[in-house]
C-alpha cells in the first residue's frame, strides 16, 4: 500500500502535489484541534467533580487569577464554555477538511478523466482499430472516477485519520499507560487481524468489479449500436441473461466490500462499552471512589467517541483502496503515457494546400496483424483540380490507400508528397486540415444538422453563411428549409431521423464547411440516387476549388472522373484517363 501512495503521488503535476500537501497539513492541523478539544473536558470535569482543584492545581488557579477570581460556578461555566468553543471550532475545521479533501479528489479524478480523453483522442487509428472503444469509454467514465471516489479519497481520509488516532492515543497513553497499552493493542489487533485475513478477498472482489464493469459497458454499447440486428434475430434474452448476470456479480462483489469494511465496527463498539465499564470499575476499586475516576472516566468516552470511529474509517480506507487498486494498477502506465504525450496532442498548423499535384511514391503498408502487405509498392499522382476515382474488388487496399493519404497511417515505406516536396510529420496535421474526408458511413451526433455540419466548431461560432453554401452544394437545401426548426432541427443518435442519403449528404456538406482544397469520398454516395449524385458531382466541379478523390464501385460515378487507378490485391494495376 506505501508503493500505491508513492505511485500515486508520482502521477500528480507539480499543482496537484501542492495541493495535496496542504490537505495533508490541513488534516494534521485538525487533529491537533481534535486533541485539544477532547483534552479540554478533563479539566472541567475535574473542577465539577473537585473544585478544590482550583486552587491545588497551577495550571488552574493561574486561569482562575487571569479570568478575576470569579465564583465556582461562573468559573465552571467559562471552562465549560471554552470546552464547547473547542469542540465546535475542532469540528468546524474537520468539516471544512473533508470538504476539500472530497473536493479535490474528485477534482483530481476528473482530470486524470480530461487527460486519458484527450491522450485516446491523439492516438492513430490503428489503436483505435485494435482497441475496443467500449473500454476506453470504461476508462474515462468509470475507472477514474472509481480511482477519485474509491482510492484518493481513501488515501486522504487515511492520512488525517492516522493523524488523529496517533495523536488522541498518545493523549490517553499519558493518562495511564497500561490502560492505554491494553486498549491499542485490541483495538490495533482486531482491525489488523481482520484486514490481513480478509484482504486478498477484498482485492479479488475489485478487480471482479472492474471486469465486470468493463463486460456489462461493452455489451450496452454494442447492443444499442446494432439495435435493428439485437431485434431482427431475436437477440433480447441473452443479452439480457448475460447483463443480468454480470451486474449480479458487481452488485455480489460491491455488497461483499461493503460488509468487510464495516463488520469490524460492530466487534469493536462491543469491546470499548464493555472496557469502559471495566475502566471504571478499575479506577473505583484501584484508585480511590467516583471523584476520582470522572475526569479520567470522561476523558476516555470522549477519546473513545472519537478514537473509534476513526481507526474503523481508517480501515474502511485501506478496504476501499484495496478494492480500488486493480483500477489504479490499470490506469497507472495509461496516465503516465499521457502525461508524457499530452503537449504533443492538438498543436495547430497552417493549413497545407496542393498547387500542383500530390503524389504517392513506393508506399506500401502491412497492418500489425497481416502476413502480406495491403498495400504494395503504390504509384499514384493526383493533379490538382482533377477528379480522381480509385476502383478495385474488396480487400484491394483502396481504403487503407486512402488512410494513408491523409495521413492516419503512416506507410512501411514510400512516402507522401505535396507539389514536390515531401510531407514532413510536422506537417500532417496542416494537411489534414485541409483534406475533407466522407466515408460510406457517416459519423453522425445526436445535435443539430447545423452542429453536425459544422462538426468540432462551438455552436455560438458557427457561420450560417457557410451552412447555406455546405447546404446548397449538397443538395439538402430544399429538405432543410421544408424543417420546422430548418438548421436546428435535431437528428437523433447517429442520424437515425435522416434517411441513409441524407446522412450521406450530410457527411459530405460537414466536409465541404471549412476551408479545404481535397475532398476524398469513400463510396460516400452510395446510398444516393443517380439524379442527386450528379447534381453534387456538378456543383463540385463547377466550383473548380476541389480536387477530389473516389473509391466507388459504381460505373455510373466514373463518369465524373478525369483519372481511373484499378487496386487489385495492393498494388495499382492500371491507370487511365476518362
Amino acid at each position: 500500500m506505501i508503493e500505491s501512495y508513492r505511485q500515486l503521488f508520482a502521477l500528480l503535476s507539480t499543482r496537484q502535489r501542492r495541493d495535496f500537501l496542504i490537505l495533508q497539513i490541513l488534516m494534521a492541523l485538525t487533529a491537533f484541534a481534535e486533541l485539544i478539544g477532547v483534552a479540554s473536558i478533563m479539566p472541567f470535569m475535574a473542577v465539577a467533580a473537585t473544585p478544590e482543584l482550583i486552587e491545588t492545581n497551577s495550571y488552574l488557579n493561574l486561569f482562575y487569577v487571569l479570568i478575576g477570581e470569579p465564583p465556582t460556578n461562573k468559573f465552571l461555566l467559562y471552562i465549560g464554555l471554552v470546552f464547547i468553543m473547542l469542540i465546535c471550532g475542532s469540528n468546524a475545521l474537520l468539516l471544512v477538511s473533508q470538504f476539500l479533501m472530497n473536493r479535490y479528489s474528485q477534482r483530481l479524478g476528473g482530470e486524470f478523466a480530461s487527460s486519458l480523453y484527450r491522450y485516446y483522442l491523439g492516438r492513430d487509428v490503428l489503436f483505435h482499430g485494435r482497441t475496443n472503444s467500449a473500454g476506453l469509454i470504461q476508462h474515462i467514465m468509470r475507472d477514474t472516477q472509481r480511482l477519485g471516489t474509491h482510492f484518493i479519497a481513501p488515501a486522504l481520509r487515511l492520512n488525517g485519520r492516522l493523524f488523529s488516532v496517533v495523536l488522541l492515543s498518545l493523549l490517553i497513553f499519558y493518562v495511564d499507560f497500561v490502560v492505554a497499552m491494553s486498549t491499542v493493542v485490541c483495538l490495533g489487533g482486531i482491525y489488523w487481524f481482520v484486514f490481513y485475513a480478509l484482504r486478498s478477498r477484498i482485492y479479488e472482489n475489485g478487480k471482479h468489479i472492474s471486469a465486470d464493469n468493463a463486460r456489462r459497458n461493452k455489451q450496452l454499447n454494442e447492443s444499442f449500436e446494432g439495435i435493428r440486428d439485437v431485434k431482427l434475430y431475436g437477440a433480447e434474452p441473452q443479452l439480457a441473461k448475460q447483463f443480468n448476470k454480470d451486474t449480479h456479480r458487481v452488485t455480489r462483489s460491491l455488497a461483499d466490500n461493503m460488509i468487510l469494511g464495516q463488520s469490524p465496527y460492530y466487534l469493536v463498539e462491543t469491546l470499548v462499552l464493555v472496557g469502559t465499564l471495566l475502566i471504571a470499575l478499575y479506577f473505583m476499586l484501584l484508585k480511590g471512589g467516583i471523584e476520582a475516576v470522572l475526569p479520567v472516566l470522561t476523558l476516555y468516552v470522549m477519546a473513545g467517541f472519537k478514537l473509534v470511529p476513526k481507526v474503523q474509517q481508517s480501515y474502511l480506507a485501506i478496504t476501499q483502496m484495496r478494492s480500488a487498486l486493480p483500477v489504479f494498477r490499470s490506469l497507472k502506465g495509461v496516465l503516465e503515457e499521457a502525461a508524457a504525450t499530452e503537449y504533443e496532442v492538438f498543436q495547430s498548423q497552417p493549413a497545407v494546400h496542393p498547387k500542383r499535384d500530390i503524389l504517392l511514391t513506393g508506399v506500401t503498408y502491412s497492418y500489425p496483424t497481416s502476413i502480406e502487405p495491403v498495400v504494395q509498392d503504390v504509384n499514384l499522382r493526383i493533379p490538382v483540380g482533377s477528379v480522381v476515382a480509385i476502383t478495385g474488388g474488396s480487400g484491394g487496399g483502396k481504403s487503407t490507400l486512402l488512410e494513408i493519404l491523409m495521413g492516419l497511417l503512416k506507410p512501411d515505406s514510400g512516402f507522401l508528397s505535396i507539389d514536390g516536396s515531401r510531407l514532413l510529420p510536422v506537417q500532417m496535421q496542416g494537411w489534414q486540415r485541409s483534406v475533407g474526408y466522407v466515408p460510406q458511413s457517416v459519423y453522425l451526433t445526436d445535435a443539430s444538422i447545423a452542429e453536425n455540419i459544422a462538426f468540432g466548431v462551438p455552436e455560438q461560432e458557427i457561420d450560417p453563411a457557410r451552412l447555406q453554401r455546405a447546404a446548397k452544394l449538397t443538395v439538402l437545401s430544399e429538405f432543410i428549409s421544408s424543417l420546422n426548426d430548418g438548421f436546428a432541427t435535431r437528428i437523433g443518435e447517429r442520424g437515425m431521423l435522416l434517411s441513409g442519403g441524407q446522412r450521406q449528404r450530410l457527411g459530405i456538406a460537414r466536409a465541404l464547411y471549412r476551408d479545404i482544397s481535397v475532398i476524398i469520398l469513400d463510396e460516400a454516395t452510395s446510398a444516393l440516387d443517380n439524379p442527386t449524385q450528379q447534381q453534387i458531382f456538378t456543383n463540385l466541379v463547377r466550383e473548380e476549388s476541389y480536387t477530389i478523390l473516389m473509391v466507388t464501385h459504381r460505373e455510373e460515378t466514373l463518369e465524373f472522373a478525369d483519372l481511373r487507378y484499378e487496386l487489385s490485391g495492393g498494388r495499382c494495376e492500371g491507370i487511365s484517363k476518362l
